[in-house]
């Protein structure tokens, strides 16, 4: 388990009695990669409030009394003196963001965002992790104005947490996802040229094993077989409409090479494309 975390005087307390809108205690990252398990059992819970963001893999949690199994992607939020049990397991390669706060009217600020449930999806935006990192990086350098920074970058967290969370939900009501519709547009409009999943991602606002299982969720298919389909049967209207020859065709929509699309489209349609053309023509 490798830990990366801050505390505010470099003490790990919940009992401040600030009067502040918002208040950071302390903020950290856990990756369980070194062969132990982490089990929290608090049956008191804390004196503060906390955030609790899955990056990756999964996290195990008590609620209602029955253990729930939360992927990466969700966050979970408590309140003061609530029990807190839970569990992340090293052969899940589990990570997950935390951060300990209070203020003068947390529960307040929590539902004007709109986060006043304990288990929320908000989805994999790249700028999440960016932003516990950098409430991190503020407690552990401690530079003039940290303090301020810290709470303000909390603030925004909490807002930019809850603005993902709107988006997953209009998503999951409506089944429409306006910013995938964005990415198959752009798919569709630039299908000849070198498309790298790791740039859709970044387009997406997403890490890339987040996109591609958003990406097959909302069409069926990865993101790569995607871009071959669009590919094919724009390789299917040259060969029936042109004299093209196989490598032109294979360089026009954006294929590795000629062999590539070959045995593609031999896979695909269980006949070569000269074939095809053949057939087209008769």
């Amino acid at each position: 388990m490798l830990q990366y975390s801050a505390y505010l005087y470099d003490q790990d307390l919940d009992n401040y009695n600030v009067d502040l809108p918002f208040l950071v205690h302390s903020c950290g990252k856990i990756s369980m990669n070194c062969g132990r398990n982490l089990n929290i059992d608090r049956l008191n819970g804390r004196q503060d409030f906390q955030i609790i963001y899955i990056h990756q893999g999964k996290g195990h949690f008590i609620l209602d009394n029955r253990e729930i199994v939360l992927d990466e992607g969700c966050t979970v939020l408590y309140y003061p003196f609530e029990i807190q049990q839970y569990s992340f397991r090293h052969f899940e390669n589990a990570q997950f963001y935390w951060l300990h706060f209070s203020g003068n009217d947390i529960p307040g600020l929590l539902i004007e965002a709109g986060l006043d449930r304990q288990i929320i999806d908000t989805g994999m935006a790249s700028y999440i992790p960016a932003l516990f990192e950098g409430i991190i990086r503020e407690l552990i350098m401690k530079q003039p104005g940290y303090l301020q920074i810290a709470n303000l970058k909390g603030q925004e967290l909490v807002w930019l947490l809850a603005r993902e969370a709107r988006k997953q939900a209009n998503r999951n009501r409506n089944g429409y996802n306006a910013e995938m519709e964005d990415i198959l547009e752009f798919i569709h409009r630039n299908y000849y040229q070198d498309l790298a999943i790791e740039q859709l991602a970044r387009s997406y606002g997403t890490s890339t094993s987040w996109f591609i299982k958003e990406f097959s969720r909302y069409t069926g298919l990865t993101p790569k077989k995607y871009i071959n389909e669009v590919r094919l049967n724009h390789a299917k209207e040259l060969l029936s409409s042109t004299n093209y020859n196989i490598s032109k065709i294979s360089n026009v929509c954006g294929f590795e090479n000629p062999l590539y699309f070959s045995r593609y489209f031999q896979k695909n349609y269980h006949m070569a494309p000269t074939k095809y053309r053949d057939m087209g023509r008769r």
